[in-house]
């Protein structure tokens, strides 16, 4: 194994203080975990050079022997005088896009956000700045303002979820067919986790212990927000998360459509699934494409934008759904 491999294993074995490890039962541990060809003198010198080089927070107690070695209980895992402007710009665009962090997260990365933004700050016409101001990952589903969230309420939440306790709290619902919102209190509410879907911000939840539907809600509609001391009554199971919560609940369809030629740049590299194929048709200005996707809202809205570029052949609930839509338009634009 390479030096510094081996350097990286011995930290594994060095606990944090208060308590301590000397250099022999360092020595055992890593001839346990496959480094049989050193020896002592190796180890020890592996250790000073880690101490000397002050990244990783290791200490040693030479009070009295054999010594231990411990790593410092203040230590916050990157020495921030040290950091350098590739560390900055990475540590700059987590503090970008990290706000679903947990609070706790955020709050220990704070320093270091801090010393990013000096250190980037410091050399405005860098390459690390240039590139900071050039590269962006932007999300835009549609041409909406976002709605405002309740800071407070969002802070809670995520406290909720880390700390897997129930929360109260007013969310806003709809009711009499739509023509009606109100805010309704809440308690015993199951923090599930949060989803930003198509630049969305979601609070995905349960209500008591024996309802088992999950809730996907906007974030402006939750406020008032109370942790309490209790328990979360649901959790998810040991093979779900978050993040497959809509994956599976459309069924797979086999689509078919009729292309314009000039409107295939739009397929072509980017596919609606792996198994897309694109063929020639009987018509010298189109193509067929057919792929295996599934029925949703998303795809349906990503069709429709398309327009008279397409034409749905298959499935036919989903012709004649653009059937019965484009009766519509034309009943409603005719008058």
């Amino acid at each position: 194994m390479s030096a510094f491999q081996r350097k990286l294993d011995i930290l594994q074995f060095v606990p944090t203080a208060p308590r301590k490890v000397s250099s022999r039962q360092i020595f055992d541990n890593l001839q346990n975990c496959g480094h049989h060809h050193i020896d002592m003198r190796t180890i020890q010198r592996d250790l000073v050079n880690l101490e000397t080089v002050g990244l990783f927070g290791l200490e040693v107690d030479k009070r009295s022997k054999p010594y231990g070695w411990f790593i410092n209980a203040n230590f916050k895992k990157l020495n921030l005088s040290l950091m350098d402007g590739n560390t900055a710009l990475a540590f700059k665009v987590l503090e970008q896009s990290g706000a679903t962090l947990p609070n706790t997260t955020l709050n220990e990365l704070q320093p270091y956000f801090t010393k990013a933004t000096q250190i980037l700050q410091q050399d405005s016409d860098s390459l690390l700045s240039n590139w900071l101001k050039s590269v962006a990952d932007s999300h835009i589903s549609q041409p909406l303002l976002p709605p405002e969230i309740d800071a407070v309420s969002f802070e809670r939440l995520k406290n909720a979820i880390y700390f897997k306790k129930q929360i109260s709290a007013d969310i806003k619902r709809i009711f009499n067919g739509g023509n009606q919102m109100v805010w309704k209190h809440y308690d015993r509410i199951n923090p599930m986790g949060l989803v930003k879907q198509d630049g969305r911000q979601l609070f995905v939840c349960t209500f008591g212990e024996l309802h088992k539907r999950r809730y996907a809600l906007p974030l402006h509609f939750i406020r008032n927000v109370m942790e309490t001391q209790d328990d979360c009554q649901q959790t998810f199971g040991e093979l779900e998360s978050v993040q497959l919560l809509n994956n599976n609940r459309k069924q797979n369809i086999e689509l078919k459509l009729l292309v314009k030629n000039n409107a295939l740049f739009l397929l072509h590299g980017y596919k609606l699934s792996e198994d897309q194929i694109i063929s020639p048709s009987a018509h010298t200005d189109k193509s067929f494409l057919t792929a295996t996707v599934k029925d949703t809202n998303k795809l349906r809205a990503f069709l429709r934008g398309l327009g008279d570029n397409i034409e749905v052949i298959e499935p036919k609930k989903l012709r004649d759904y653009f059937l019965a839509m484009s009766q519509k338009l034309f009943a409603t634009y005719s008058q």
